[in-house]
């Protein structure tokens, strides 16, 4: 038979064997809890403590990343071993290959590039400059790239170029650089504090500071020098020198026109304000002048000066052999005459 009494009791949580299951007091178990718990707690602290000290001291931590990606990492664009194009205003197609190629967010429309490698077309004669860097940036909205690390640009075989930073604009066809760049080629070399180029005029600037060495001689500039390629000249402005074995040029601005398209030879330099022609004993000075190489002829116009020996002869045009060293002081007007100063004494004679 069923007792409807043990039933009851069960239901309203009341023991019917309370000698075999004695109420213990609720402090008594929680003591017995940290008597067990505690030394399992406090090794397990301890090893942590240890084990945090460690990798701080050895720097473990730094070189793992323990952090899982995020979604919109997942979303962005990853490529391998890949071939791009771009498309400059005229349509003339350039190809980049490179090893890796991402998106530098998601949706973005800018591109990291690892060892970008490609071509460029330039100038009118659309000879290509080959491209390589480390690293690159391709922004597809601005058609622009931007080379970095250990840029490096081959034109037409010969001619070969170096810097640490480059962009380039496909739409604009220009491209610049605000780092040191470093040129050769079978013309000579060059150095310069950075550069521009602008691809529809062929036109090559070296900014600010400067320097060209080639066997005509060296050129420097503290402004800017512009080559334009078509034209076979260099305009150098700026404090200008020119050095040709012992002479020495002087002046505000210089253009050199070369015999032919490789720029090995020069078939005369042209030279404006502040001129001065340094030899190994004379000053020749004026405001214009020409200097013809095959000829070793400097001439200079428009108040013309010759220093030699503490004497100062004056006129309006002088000639000098830059090889023989000599100047001579001519007037160009009528019956006209030269004047000057032999050590202090004046023998100026008025021109009629």
């Amino acid at each position: 038979m069923v007792d409807v009494k043990k039933i009851d009791v069960f239901f309203n949580d009341k023991k019917t064997f309370s000698k075999a299951h004695v109420n213990k007091p609720r402090s008594s178990v929680v003591l017995r809890f940290i008597k067990l718990a505690l030394p399992s707690t406090a090794a397990l602290l301890i090893t942590l403590v240890l084990m945090s000290t460690y990798l701080k001291t050895n720097n473990m931590l730094a070189d793992y990343d323990l952090t899982m990606p995020k979604k919109a990492e997942l979303e962005k664009l990853h490529a391998e071993e890949t071939i791009f194009s771009v498309t400059d205003k005229d349509g003339k197609v350039s190809v980049f290959t490179a090893d890796t190629l991402d998106e530098t967010s998601t949706g973005s429309k800018v591109v990291k590039i690892v060892h970008p490698k490609g071509k460029i077309p330039v100038g009118t004669d659309e000879k290509p400059f080959d491209i390589v860097s480390d690293t690159g940036f391709f922004d597809q909205t601005e058609n622009k790239i931007l080379l970095q690390n250990n840029v490096k640009a081959v034109y037409d075989q010969d001619t070969v170029i170096t810097t640490e930073e480059a962009t380039y604009d496909f739409k604009k066809g220009y491209g610049f650089g605000n780092y040191e760049v470093y040129a050769f080629g079978s013309w000579g070399k060059l150095w310069a504090d950075g550069f521009s180029y602008e691809k529809e005029k062929d036109i090559l600037y070296l900014e600010k500071n400067s320097k060209i060495i080639n066997d005509s001689g060296v050129l420097k500039a503290h402004q800017q020098t512009r080559f334009y390629k078509s034209l076979n000249k260099i305009e150098a402005e700026g404090d200008v020198s020119f050095v040709h074995e012992e002479s020495e040029l002087f002046a505000d601005k210089m253009i050199i026109w070369f015999q032919n398209a490789q720029k090995t030879e020069i078939k005369k330099i042209e030279v404006f304000g502040h001129v001065v022609v340094n030899t190994h004993d004379a000053v020749v000075k004026g405001e214009y002048g020409v200097y013809l190489p095959h000829k070793n002829m400097v001439e200079l116009e428009r108040n013309v000066s010759i220093e030699k020996d503490g004497h100062i002869v004056y006129g309006d045009k002088a000639i000098t052999n830059t090889q023989t060293k000599v100047s001579h002081l001519i007037s160009t007007k009528k019956n006209g005459r030269v004047s000057g100063v032999i050590k202090g004494s004046n023998i100026k004679r008025n021109s009629k």
